[in-house]
């Protein structure tokens, strides 16, 4: 996870313990989008979505992110591709 303090609230931490060690948090460094998948999702959106092509009128922005989100959680291959990336080699094996 990024430090963002959202991330670091109690509710977070009773949330986490209340897994029983399910659930484990590791932060990443104070600034290093390139160890963060997430990154790699926005910068496909960027590339495939909406920013190559503008609104139509009365289309809203939120409602064609979200839309195209949805379509890239669809297809498994893709999905695991952010996870395959070199630079986040260390969430785990695939």
């Amino acid at each position: 996870m990024d430090g963002l303090p959202a991330h670091k609230t109690a509710l977070v931490k009773t949330y986490v313990a209340s897994t029983n060690g399910l659930l484990t948090l590791h932060f990443l460094p104070g600034y290093a989008p390139e160890l963060n998948p997430d990154e790699l999702v926005w910068s496909h959106l960027k590339r495939t979505g909406p920013a190559r092509t503008p609104l139509r009128k009365g289309e809203k922005l939120r409602d064609k992110i979200e839309a195209q989100l949805a379509a890239i959680s669809r297809p498994p291959a893709l999905v695991r591709s952010f996870f395959q990336a070199p630079s986040v080699a260390y969430i785990g094996d695939w």
